[in-house]
């Protein structure tokens, strides 16, 4: 398998934005308080939330509010480049969802302040989807042994990798996933035997999954347009667990994604880890 990840494109997914710099904001203040230990298989539910947390979570509103007009500009121009990629593979049905999703980017940089409001929905959504990876694997060893399959086939590479530094850059936080573009509808598996720990439904906002696996690690599977599997499921490596999703105003997109992909996030005790570490990679090829 040969896997091309490009620097240009390790951008795409503004997505991200919020998820992917929540660990590392959260940081020394982070404070875990255990709420119900029940007994049985099930594990202890913990709740990672601080006040300051919700003045962090405040501030990074504030800013991508402040630069949001730049963002949709960016998102427009990514979702031109990702349309390109994957164009020969595209149908008519997925041409005109690239179109939609234009048309729809435009219509919100022409509409600051509804885009705004969505944009901050987004924003509390992807918090939310965060604390609860945190969550689950809290008690999880620091450095399980993590033996985990890609969700989707890479066939268009790598959009954003983890903790991209040009991301950083650009965006002013961590990038805690990596992104895989992947054809609207495509079939998302499991990486790794385990139990389902939360399937939310946003509905037209950010939908996803977390599946708790042996050791405690934790892997989250972000814009998926369809949810095919419930809380506390049993699952195998390679089962299927929803649809990929991600093309701006369609189910689970939220309002910060620039194209289809699957967001994939792998949190063990220790906080996010690199899932490129743990995935077969034979054959990546890093573009500058």
């Amino acid at each position: 398998m040969h896997i091309e990840i490009s620097r240009p494109f390790s951008l795409l997914v503004i997505v991200g934005v919020a998820v992917f710099g929540l660990s590392h904001l959260i940081g020394s203040g982070q404070t875990a308080i255990l709420l119900d230990a029940q007994g049985g298989d099930e594990a202890p539910q913990v709740a990672i939330h601080t006040a300051e947390d919700e003045v962090r979570r405040a501030r990074l509103e504030s800013e991508l509010a402040e630069r949001h007009i730049a963002v949709l500009k960016y998102q427009l121009n990514r979702l031109e480049e990702e349309r390109k990629v994957m164009g020969p593979d595209l149908s008519e049905e997925l041409n005109e969802e690239f179109r939609a999703g234009l048309r729809l980017i435009v219509e919100l940089i022409e509409g600051k302040r509804r885009a705004d409001d969505k944009m901050v929905q987004s924003f509390q959504q992807m918090w939310d989807a965060n604390r609860a990876g945190l969550a689950a694997a809290s008690l999880s060893e620091d450095d399980p042994i993590i033996n985990i399959y890609w969700p989707v086939e890479p066939t268009y590479g790598i959009s954003a990798i983890f903790q991209d530094p040009e991301y950083k850059e650009y965006f002013g936080m961590e990038h805690n996933a990596i992104d895989i573009p992947a054809l609207q509808g495509t079939a998302v598996v499991t990486a790794d035997d385990g139990v389902v720990e939360e399937v939310i439904d946003n509905g037209s906002g950010y939908n996803f999954v977390t599946v708790r696996h042996v050791g405690d690690y934790v892997t989250l599977y972000g814009h998926l347009s369809e949810l095919h599997v419930q809380k506390g499921q049993q699952i195998l490596r390679g089962d299927p667990i929803g649809l990929s999703g991600g093309m701006p105003g369609t189910a689970g997109a939220g309002n910060l994604s620039t194209g289809p992909h699957v967001h994939f996030e792998l949190i063990t005790g220790a906080g996010h880890i690199n899932p490129l570490k743990h995935l077969p990679a034979a054959g990546v090829e890093l573009r500058s």
